[in-house]
């Protein structure tokens, strides 16, 4: 196993991914309590809601800011649509993804990492070459890029950033997440299955005072492995002690989401025979898993924004590992294929349903790569680009490209977009909620949705 230590944080990484599982335990113990799991067409289903007993425990360095859920109702209903969050955890490399190809300093600070020929949007920036899915929709006008990404005084520590982009506070933890503090104002727990988890367990950005989140996994994921980004499984642990089954019947929910599954493992039936004129090859969580982690969670959530009564939220993480300080050339050029055969294959999906009209994807990462190449891959950056797809989309490109001759004093970019104005711009334009109420500040929102 090769470990190295970040030059930021002294934390010890092991970026070729060799870190143990988690043991099956431990993680039903980090989480508060014992789980009730019901198992629907292989898949392992489980509610949670927030533990009143438990605190959340900030990682070093962040702040643990304090929250106010909003009532029911407050930030209006359920609207039918549904927003797919794609996390892509360790941090995405976006001078790599979205490519200022146009610059001479891109080309000097990156050296034999370059892409010299990306897929060209405008003649001045230009997608990885393994993103023609992407590409093909941002000439469509279904595809908005947001450049510049990031929040002031970025620490560059996984789990202390990963706080900040879930709990959608600047340098703090909170007590709740984004998304968990929209659903408290809209269904709170009268609509279990308005925000869905797919991944190795749920996701701190779901986390509600009154809401609930269904994880969804794999039933191979009941002991998930620790992502090679992970710096500390201690801080992972942490992250998920908020979290416990709630204050619920739970053989009446469990019956709820068993039920709601089985409609989406008929509606995937119905998509896969309109798709290819047959059932899938190989139905069985076996065949399912010899696709990619983050196909298959496309998949899924394919599934369940195509049925009846879809959730507002489906939350896609714990796939890849794009904390590329070595080896980067190879190890991004899978990965980013990867996310064009998901991404392709999940709207061949809703298109095929006919319901474009009622889902877009954002894309996420807790940070960016520095400009310079280090010799084998890129250290912890900033200032990242990220995606909006989807049919409601205003395609093109927003917020200002940041520098790359004016950098700060790690020599990292400028961020020139605060991540939060992005999380503002969806709740707002998309699901017309009043997002002050939400992060407790009057934020700049661009025009992402049509």
């Amino acid at each position: 196993m090769n470990e190295h230590t970040t030059p930021d944080t002294g934390a010890v990484e092991t970026p070729d991914g060799a870190c143990p599982a988690i043991t099956r335990r431990r993680f039903i113990a980090a989480l508060g309590a014992s789980v009730a799991t019901v198992a629907v067409g292989g898949y392992g289903i489980s509610v949670w809601g927030k533990n009143p007993t438990a605190t959340t425990v900030a990682p070093t360095g962040v702040l643990q800011a304090a929250t106010t859920a909003p009532t029911v109702g407050s930030l209006g209903s359920a609207t039918g649509r549904t927003l797919v969050v794609v996390e892509m955890g360790g941090g995405n490399d976006g001078l790599n993804t979205v490519v200022p190809f146009a610059s001479g300093r891109y080309h000097d600070l990156r050296g034999d990492l370059a892409i010299d020929e990306p897929l060209d949007l405008d003649g001045e920036i230009g997608l990885h070459p393994a993103l023609t899915f992407l590409a093909d929709r941002y000439d469509a006008g279904d595809v908005a890029i947001v450049e510049g990404i990031g929040y002031p005084d970025p620490d560059l520590s996984h789990f202390a950033s990963m706080a900040t982009w879930w709990s959608g506070l600047p340098g703090s933890v909170g007590a709740t997440g984004w998304l968990g503090r929209y659903l408290d104002g809209t269904v709170g727990s009268e609509d279990p299955l308005a925000g869905v988890t797919i991944g190795p367990g749920p996701t701190p950005a779901l986390l509600g005072e009154r809401s609930f989140q269904v994880s969804v996994q794999d039933m191979s994921g009941l002991a998930p492995a620790v992502p090679g980004w992970i710096d500390d499984t201690d801080e992972l642990m942490a992250m998920w002690q908020g979290f416990a089954p709630g204050d619920f019947d739970g053989a009446v929910l469990l019956d709820l989401v068993r039920a709601a599954i089985g409609i989406t493992v008929d509606a995937a039936n119905e998509l896969n025979a309109k798709l290819d004129g047959a059932p899938a090859d190989d139905p069985t969580p076996a065949g399912r898993r010899r696709r990619s982690d983050l196909g298959t969670s496309m998949e899924v959530a394919a599934a369940l924004v195509t049925a009846p009564g879809p959730p507002a939220v489906v939350y896609v993480h714990g796939w890849g590992d794009f904390d590329t300080h070595e080896g980067q050339a190879d190890r991004h050029q899978g990965m980013m294929e990867t996310l064009n055969e998901a991404l392709g294959d999940f709207f061949d999906a809703v298109e095929a349903a006919a319901v474009q009209d009622r889902v877009i994807v954002m894309t996420t990462s807790e940070f960016g790569r520095r400009p310079a190449f280090n010799g084998s891959g890129t250290d912890h950056g900033t200032a990242n680009a990220h995606f909006l797809v989807g049919a409601p989309v205003a395609g093109g490109r927003y917020g200002e490209t940041p520098s790359l001759v004016d950098l700060d004093r790690r020599g990292n970019m400028i961020h020139t977009v605060d991540y939060r104005s992005v999380f503002a711009s969806v709740l707002t334009g998309w699901f017309g909620a009043d997002a002050e109420t939400i992060f407790g500040a009057d934020l700049e929102t661009l025009p992402l949705l049509g």
